[in-house]
């Protein structure tokens, strides 16, 4: 009789033991999935943040570029209005070689004109293509942090509660992989509201079991 009692209480033992080990394997994997789920939303929204970034970034420069760009084109335009006024000139010249020469210089020289105006013509598109790239980034990036926002918070609050349960149950602490100040505040706010109702539900029961 004393043998099988000591069995009993060894598989009893054993049994509690396997329980909590089972707990703790349990609450430790719904920690480990919440963090996975949580840093991956984290790199969504940093995805979203940075395509903003870049977005931004891009259509800051290409203002600059085309402004840049529009800035030379009128000052060559001036320059080869002025120039060409210099070569008129010696059109009404009585010498017919340098009346000839005069055509020649200008006829080169709106080719020159023409050439010139024309690539500053595209680099200005291809800086308004930069500029709508820019722009498209932008409400790409503004459109998905909308969905990401929502997604990390949600993803934060599971992780918060499998964080508390894991700490809980394995007395391990748990990584922490939100840095954001008020996020903090607010997680620490609600963290000390849930032990206050957990103090206050043992207390009731202290005063049901009193009475």
């Amino acid at each position: 009789a004393l043998i099988a009692l000591t069995y009993a209480t060894a598989l009893a033992q054993n049994t509690a033991k396997d329980k909590v080990e089972a707990a703790k394997a349990k609450a430790t994997t719904a920690y480990e999935t919440a963090k996975k789920k949580l840093d991956a939303a984290n790199r969504k929204a940093f995805i979203s943040d940075s395509l903003i970034e870049v977005g931004k970034e891009q259509v800051s420069e290409a203002e600059e570029k085309i402004k840049e760009l529009t800035d030379t084109k009128k000052a060559a335009i001036k320059g080869f209005a002025e120039e060409k006024k210099s070569y008129n000139k010696y059109l009404k010249d009585k010498d017919k070689m340098v009346v000839k020469q005069a055509m020649t210089d200008l006829k080169n020289l709106d080719k020159q004109s023409a050439d010139s105006l024309k690539a500053i013509d595209k680099a200005i598109a291809n800086a308004e293509k930069m500029k709508t790239k820019g722009k498209a980034n932008i409400t790409k990036g503004e459109t998905t942090k909308k969905t990401v926002s929502e997604a990390v918070k949600q993803a934060e609050e599971k992780y918060e509660t499998a964080a508390e349960k894991y700490e809980q149950i394995t007395g391990n602490t748990a990584e922490r992989l939100t840095t954001d100040t008020n996020d903090d505040e607010e997680k620490a706010s609600k963290k000390d509201k849930k032990k206050k109702k957990s103090k206050k539900n043992n207390d009731d029961e202290e005063s049901d079991n009193d009475d």
